[in-house]
């Protein structure tokens, strides 16, 4: 871990963190449709990105970890969608999502990088 930074250099275990501080935000108590769905979507998007990391680790091939690492980045990025749209509509639990915002713009940005550093070594 840097010493200068909360988050840990593996992208698996970041990954798996931001999935468990998303599931933690999640307001407790009953939840309008709106927020219950949006709440969901946003869930299935975090908790997924991690899942295509761990696949992508266990890839047969170049090409195949690739397809991983793309799916992951669909994720990832779908999920700041979520957390924008929980943001601006001031959903339930909007307050709570700030840093997770950041921190998903972050994971789009390594999961990037990790996809074009790939692409260009096949």
């Amino acid at each position: 871990m840097n010493p200068n930074s909360h988050h840990p250099y593996e992208i698996k275990v970041r990954a798996f963190a931001f999935a468990c501080d998303v599931i933690r935000a999640f307001p407790q108590g009953r939840l309008d449709t709106p927020s219950l769905k949006v709440w969901s979507q946003l869930i299935a998007a975090a908790t997924s990105t991690g899942a295509h990391l761990e696949e992508a680790a266990a890839a047969g091939s170049r090409a195949h970890f690739l397809s991983l690492i793309r799916g992951a980045l669909r994720e990832v990025r779908e999920a700041n969608y979520w957390l924008r749209i929980l943001t601006a509509t001031q959903l339930a639990g909007h307050q709570r999502v700030t840093a997770l915002v950041e921190e998903s713009r972050e994971l789009v940005a390594i999961i990037t990088t990790i996809a074009r550093n790939t692409d260009r070594n096949r």
